[in-house]
C-alpha cells in the first residue's frame, strides 16, 4: 500500500493513471501467486517462498520426504 500511495502522490498527469493500474495489476498477480494456497499449487509456492528466502526448510518440518524433495527441485530449477 505504502509503495502504491507513494506513486499516486506523484502522478501530475492523468495518463499516469495508467501507469499506477499497470503496477497494480503486476503486484496483484505476484501476490496472488505467491500466497495461493490450492492444494494443486503448494509445491509451487513453497518452493518459490524456500527460493526467496522467506521460508526455510525447518519451517516445511512435517511434511513427507517426497514433498520435500518435491518442492527443493522446484526451488532450485526456478532459482536458476
Amino acid at each position: 500500500m505504502v509503495a502504491a500511495k507513494k506513486r499516486a502522490e506523484k502522478m501530475q498527469r492523468p495518463s499516469e493513471v495508467w501507469d499506477l493500474e499497470r503496477y497494480l495489476t503486476k503486484r496483484r498477480a505476484q501476490i496472488d501467486r505467491q500466497f495461493d494456497y490450492r492444494y494443486s499449487v503448494l509445491i509451487m509456492v513453497f518452493g518459490s517462498l524456500l527460493r526467496e528466502g522467506k521460508m526455510t526448510e525447518h519451517d516445511l518440518d512435517g511434511l513427507s520426504e517426497d514433498k520435500l524433495a518435491a518442492i527443493r527441485r522446484f526451488a532450485e530449477l526456478w532459482g536458476r
